[in-house]
């Protein structure tokens, strides 16, 4: 029964990753870049170079584009082919954490790290959202797999050539990122081990080579095809993101110790009851240099810690193991008792907020389910005399509420979105300007994809706004309510705070 059970999890991380995958509209402000970035791709064949709103788009390297604009040209637009590869890479994420698991301790450590890996929150959010992380996050894991592998036989130089050409794809997932991060990890863990020297056994200059071919070629091309492109992607997204907050994502040097405590329930109290238990130092070695890297950083946000999750889980997996084994009994309570403190921290501060009228009824049911999860982890507790049955229902638990989550609240979260609505109205337009607001990348692919180019022009000054409705027969802005509001403007359709005027009237509704 053993070897089926990595086919349950595969099958189980499959139905929560693809469960609704489609149906909350596009989110700003990744989301709707990267597949506005691919649609622009399919319907303008320049595949080479991304592109946003008809300009060039550099915040990241192009892999994720690609894929998605494969699944485009054959399947069309839409949200859930946008987000196809998210979950098919978290699910694969999944299983290289039980082989991994495995390869470094046993079987039961694989099945119980891929376990908590699927059920841990950060985890299940990056896999159902196209973002690049989860892909940035599945290279580096299966790097560093394929390194181990080489480690453990020496002998067999594939494993090694397998590892370099998994770094080149993490960066042309996310730059550099997926080349710094596996390798930080594999001095330190050489340095723990006090194998330094085994660096200078691996084939690094056939391995560099293998990555060069496969790294190189874009960021080379586009250097000669576009002259601000080394600036944009090296000094802007890779310099200035680690001096400067970048988007107003600042955040104190723990920031990511925070990430790991909440992020990681319901694993996390048992996480830290295991650094008391010497972690193997391979994982723990991915831990300490993520730490290091991106807490000393200036921008910070809680995806750019996803790579250090599968092995997190994989300290926690031969913690748990341990606990099965009869050892740990101490910190297998504190882990539960940990739980139990934080969600019932956030049930009694979710209960005495006060939230506008629109989630009143989300605020209930939110409440609900934290309710439920708190009654299961109190039951986990009780049950904690047999670990298994414990770790089984903290594990449920926590399915559960993702479930619940995506099947009861998104619709309410979709009422805040005006774009979908904006879009819609505006399809097949063409003369369409943005005024002292920003532009939101969901707009541009929500209108891209029905008919391209659409091209939303910048307004600088109210002389610019009247020349641009002027000059134009039918034209249309998007600003805020607030603009409107003033009396200088009178709007055709406004939502959540954002209005759309223009010189011809819409056949849409006037509703707020």
């Amino acid at each position: 029964m053993k070897k089926y059970w990595i086919l349950i999890l595969v099958l189980l991380a499959a139905f929560l990753f693809f469960y609704k995958l489609g149906v909350p509209t596009v989110w700003d402000n990744d989301e709707g870049q990267l597949l506005g970035s691919a649609v622009e791709m399919v319907k303008s064949h320049e595949f080479l170079t991304p592109h946003l709103n008809s300009a060039v788009y550099f915040h990241k390297p192009p892999l994720y584009a690609w894929l998605t604009s494969i699944v485009f040209s054959v399947f069309g637009f839409s949200e859930f082919w946008g987000r196809f590869w998210a979950a098919i890479f978290g699910i694969g994420g999944v299983f290289l954490t039980y082989k991994f698991g495995k390869r470094l301790f046993n079987e039961r450590v694989g099945l119980i790290s891929a376990l908590v890996l699927l059920t841990t929150p950060l985890y299940i959010v990056l896999s159902k959202a196209a973002l690049v992380d989860i892909v940035l996050c599945f290279f580096i894991t299966l790097s560093l797999y394929f390194f181990y592998r080489g480690y453990e036989s020496q002998s067999e130089k594939k494993w090694f050539y397998l590892m370099f050409a998994s770094m080149a794809l993490g960066t042309i997932t996310k730059g550099p990122l997926g080349l710094v991060i596996p390798t930080l990890s594999i001095l330190l863990f050489l340095v723990i081990e006090r194998k330094l020297a085994f660096a200078f056994k691996m084939p690094l200059i056939k391995g560099g080579l293998i990555y060069l071919l496969v790294a190189a070629p874009w960021f080379i091309l586009e250097a000669f095809r576009e002259p601000s492109f080394l600036k944009i992607i090296f000094g802007v997204y890779l310099f200035t993101v680690y001096v400067t907050p970048l988007q107003q994502h600042p955040g104190p040097i723990y920031y990511y110790l925070l990430v790991v405590l909440f992020a990681m329930l319901p694993w996390s109290g048992f996480l830290i009851s295991s650094f008391f238990k010497k972690p193997h130092a391979l994982p723990l070695s991915v831990f300490l240099v993520m730490l290091a890297v991106f807490s000393t950083g200036a921008t910070k946000v809680p995806g750019y810690f996803l790579p250090a999750f599968p092995f997190l889980a994989i300290i926690v997996g031969n913690y748990l193991n341990e606990v099965l084994a009869g050892k740990n009994k101490k910190g297998f309570i504190f882990g539960i008792v940990f739980t139990l403190m934080i969600l019932l921290t956030a049930f009694l501060f979710l209960q005495s907020a006060i939230v506008p009228p629109l989630y009143v009824l989300a605020q209930a049911q939110l409440l609900s389910m934290i309710f439920v999860f708190l009654l299961l982890s109190l039951l986990a507790l009780l049950l904690s005399f047999n670990p298994k049955i414990s770790i089984s229902i903290l594990a449920a638990a926590t399915y559960l509420f993702f479930v619940l989550l995506i099947g009861f609240l998104m619709p309410v979260f979709e009422n805040t979105k005006y774009t979908p609505d904006f879009a819609k109205a505006l399809k097949g337009e063409k003369n369409i300007g943005y005024y002292k607001t920003w532009l939101p990348p969901s707009f541009i692919y929500l209108l891209n994809r029905e008919s391209y180019p659409t091209v939303v022009k910048e307004l600088k000054d109210e002389k610019e706004l009247k020349e641009f409705l002027l000059k134009n027969k039918k034209a249309y802005v998007l600003m805020t309510e607030d603009e409107v509001k003033n009396g200088r403007y009178k709007f055709i359709m406004i939502r959540a705070g954002y209005a759309i005027i223009g010189n011809v009237q819409l056949p849409i509704s006037n509703d707020q």
